[in-house]
């Protein structure tokens, strides 16, 4: 008996330590998003002033970047590196790839500053907000957000006047940044931030995502 008791525990230490291995597999070189997420299907402004809707992604990985247009540090670098990421897909894996930037600050980043934004950085995906007029509109974007996990601190000036689009004129804000792959089925899959930020990691992330793409299609 005490013989079977001790082959039991050897045959418990020697699989324990694979099925360690196995749960800490880094599939991605960006920080995974495990278990994966789903996030809700949506349908919010363009800076064309046309609606997007969340299902013309499907079948594709897509680049979700998370800016506004007066951010003074990281949104104008997530957009460099967005387009160079882009200008590094061939033309085979661009057609399993979607980019998508959408803005933290509706509340100033309306068509028209987006379209600026966009060619100020000579990109052409699209950039997404929502009017403000209502709750029930900035409900739309705030789902995104919560869908993503993106955090959002909007902090105002004492003195502000009125703005246009729904609040003052005078407010900082700090926001969740960096980007969010997601793959072909509409599961994110891995986060990039700022603090382990890496375009060219950003990038064989998105290649790998993109060639099984390509190899599900070629079965």
């Amino acid at each position: 008996m005490l013989r079977v008791l001790i082959s039991i525990m050897i045959v418990v230490i020697v699989l324990t330590p694979g099925c360690l291995q196995q749960s800490e597999i880094d599939f991605y070189q960006g920080e995974d998003i495990d278990p994966a997420q789903m996030f809700r299907p949506f349908q919010l402004q363009q800076d064309n002033n046309s609606t997007f809707n969340s299902s013309s992604l499907e079948g594709k990985v897509t680049v979700f970047g998370f800016i506004y247009v007066n951010c003074p540090d990281v949104c104008p670098t997530t957009t460099t590196d967005m387009a160079w990421i882009q200008s590094q897909l061939t033309d085979e894996e661009l057609e399993n790839v979607s980019l998508i930037s959408i803005t933290v600050d509706p509340w100033r980043d309306g068509p028209i500053r987006l379209t600026s934004y966009k060619q100020e950085y000579n990109v052409t995906w699209p950039h997404l907000t929502t009017t403000v007029d209502s709750e029930a509109n900035l409900s739309l974007i705030e789902r995104v957000w919560s869908d993503f996990s993106i955090g959002i601190v909007l902090t105002e000036a004492n003195s502000s006047t009125n703005l246009g689009r729904g609040h003052t004129v005078y407010y900082d804000l700090d926001h969740t940044n960096g980007v969010v792959l997601v793959d072909a089925n509409g599961f994110q899959r891995v986060r990039w931030t700022h603090e382990n930020w890496n375009p060219e990691g950003i990038l064989n992330d998105v290649r790998s995502m993109a060639n099984d793409v390509q190899a599900m299609g070629s079965v």
